[in-house]
Formats: C-alpha cells, sequence, structure tokens
C-alpha cells in the first residue's frame, strides 16, 4: 500500500473514531445526570436539540 493510500485509509478512520468516542461520552454523561436527578429523588427533564447533538437535563 503506498502511502497516499493509506492516508485515505487512516484519515476518515480516525474521524469517525473520534465520533464515536465523543457520542458515547455525550450519551453516558447525559445517562448520569438523569441518574443523579432519580437519586436525589426530583425527576429529570430533557431537552433535545436538532438531532439529540445537544441535551439538557432539569432537576426539579
Amino acid at each position: 500500500m503506498n502511502p497516499k493510500k493509506k492516508k485515505l485509509f487512516i484519515v476518515p478512520l480516525i474521524i469517525f473514531s473520534f465520533l464515536g468516542i465523543v457520542g458515547f461520552s455525550n450519551y453516558n454523561s447525559f445517562q448520569n445526570a438523569k441518574k443523579s436527578c432519580v437519586e436525589h429523588n426530583m425527576t429529570a427533564q430533557v431537552e433535545q436539540d436538532f438531532l439529540a447533538i445537544n441535551w439538557s437535563v432539569i432537576c426539579e
């Protein structure tokens, strides 16, 4: 494999890996916030932006 083909393979792989890690971390922090509300005997209100990229959790 020549260097140009390696770059065409490695760069998208790195980008998709990064996006996967970011998505997993975002979802995990969202779940932890909801769990924290329940542990403190509060109700979690969830607001989502477009494509669920930005979540807001309000404990009441």
